[in-house]
């Protein structure tokens, strides 16, 4: 026997005070937003050439090569004007087509003065000489840039297409259940938003710093029965578990400072040079909403529908909601990036580095929310009522409560190969520590590639395998206009095309010189 029950309005009835929580999970989500246009482009395979601002959420030892070219342009600031062959005019008119030569000239005397302070660490100047040929950024500026994401985990286009808008009369039990074909899984909503607010996030040198990087990230987690219930009902005796259903969200502002160290010879035992990098995150919680615990089943019995749930919330918000759910803290944690890379040859480089070292945030001022349903529904009571709540015994608690979450900690392999003069080869392994919010306990694996390095219009490719998404693609391109740069790039997730599951999009606009 079935009961076309509409039983979505059970999660919602359960939690009546959670909907409003719910609402601003992805209110924060869409007016806040670790990925830019280009690690979108090549599905995060790109981690050993994120230089300047684009460093930051990556391996902090790329900004080694821009002290090794500030050295090098030390270096030939000091040659006496005798040794050139050109006349002093014409090295004066390539002075002047630079329009950030003042601020080089800065940066070559804070080289000098860092160098110093870390002799030790630094690679003395002689020996960088010949790498000359390398042209590194010495700043670089983001102007502006946004990158969202939306996957479902078990719809795809063309379910969009032929299911939902396919002309089904789902007052047919047949159609209902084709309707739902798609749905086999459960249906997993990410929202990922990485937000960068202009002209606070910039590099100089061998140095990057960061202070409008806003990250968030929600996910919303519903069992795939649970969400066919409103359309076919429950068979008699059969039992609904609701305890993968899950809410994480969380909001922050990290505030950080990265420098890049050329190691000395024989620091690391491989390769002809290497680098090391740190980056120091200080950062700002603003909100943060996750299910502590979801215990629960639905049963269908041959005159009624038994239920049974209790959920446990914790919710730290920065704004009020009502006087049961206060303005939460903003926490204060702090973080470590830690990185290495040597370069085996002028071709082959690997890298690898921790992310998210320590990063935790104490939520205090927060909320703990409770609730407990239990009752039976007969397909009549739920036609008259207004809600489910007046037909279930509800007991709900509210009350504050202090709590710790972290972020995951990654540690990623990395490498990149210039096949040709005209494509370059990169790839990484992200391993992720922890339970939180976007670790994954699969390995991600992505594979990518820059066409047309040295050109104005450099095309990017990639794809990745593994990690909360299965499998991820996506391509994108720069465009350089003198100093101005504007990146573009878009991709999907858990599939091609019209398969896909979700979809993501980057655009930037960012001044490197």
């Amino acid at each position: 026997m079935e009961y076309p029950l509409q039983l979505i309005y059970l999660h919602w009835s359960m939690v009546t005070s959670m909907r409003i929580l719910i609402i601003n999970l992805f209110l924060c989500s869409f007016l806040f937003g670790q990925k830019n246009s280009i690690d979108i482009a090549t599905a995060g395979a790109n981690k050993l050439r994120m230089q300047g601002q684009l460093n930051v959420f990556h391996n902090p030892a790329t900004m080694g090569y821009n002290l090794n070219q500030l050295q090098v342009d030390t270096l030939s600031n000091n040659i006496p004007m005798d040794d050139f062959s050109e006349p002093i005019e014409e090295d004066q008119s390539n002075n002047d087509e630079n329009e950030f030569s003042e601020f080089d000239n800065s940066q070559d005397d804070l080289s000098d003065s860092i160098s110093l302070k870390v002799d030790e660490v630094i690679t003395p100047s002689d020996s960088i000489i010949s790498d000359t040929l390398d042209v590194k950024s010495h700043f670089s500026m983001n102007l502006f840039s946004i990158s969202f994401g939306l996957g479902s985990g078990s719809i795809t286009p063309d379910w969009i297409t032929n299911q939902l808008f396919g002309g089904r009369d789902l007052r047919n039990i047949d159609q209902r259940k084709s309707f739902l074909k798609g749905i086999s899984k459960d249906i997993n909503v990410q929202l990922p938003i990485f937000y960068s607010l202009p002209l606070l996030n910039f590099s100089f040198g061998s140095n990057v710093v960061s202070l409008g990087q806003v990250v968030s990230y929600s996910s919303v987690n519903v069992p795939a029965d649970l969400a066919q219930v409103p359309f076919i009902g429950l068979e008699k005796d059969e039992e609904l578990n609701i305890n993968s259903l899950d809410i994480e969200h969380i909001t922050y502002l990290p505030i950080s400072y990265s420098k890049g160290f050329i190691l000395k010879p024989g620091v690391i035992p491989y390769g002809e040079k290497s680098y090391a990098g740190i980056r120091v995150n200080l950062l700002i919680g603003i909100a943060e909403i996750h299910t502590k615990s979801v215990k629960g089943t639905i049963k269908g019995l041959e005159e009624n529908t038994l239920v049974d749930a209790d959920i446990e919330v914790r919710t730290s918000l920065p704004v009020e909601i009502d006087e049961t759910i206060p303005k939460g803290s903003f926490p204060i944690g702090l973080g470590f990036d830690l990185g290495l890379i040597t370069e085996l040859d002028e071709k082959f480089t690997v890298g690898f580095s921790i992310d998210n070292l320590f990063a935790s945030f104490n939520w205090s001022g927060a909320t703990t929310y409770s609730a407990n349903v239990q009752g039976s529904l007969t397909p009549d009571e739920i036609a008259d009522a207004d809600t489910l709540s007046e037909l279930l015994d509800q007991s709900e608690l509210k009350e504050s409560s202090s709590y710790k979450t972290s972020l995951p900690t990654s540690i990623n392999f990395s490498g990149t190969y210039k096949a040709e003069d005209w494509v370059v080869l990169d790839g990484n392994i992200r391993l992720d520590l922890g339970k939180s919010y976007w670790a994954s306990k699969k390995p991600l694996i992505s594979i990518g590639s820059e066409f047309f390095p040295e050109t104005k219009a450099p095309l990017y490719f990639g794809i990745s395998f593994g990690g909360e998404n299965s499998f991820v693609w996506g391509t994108g391109i720069s465009l350089k206009m003198g100093s101005v740069i504007f990146d573009l790039s878009g991709g999907q997730l858990g599939g091609l095309f019209n398969n896909a599951t979700g979809m993501q999009f980057g655009f930037g606009l960012r001044i490197q010189k």
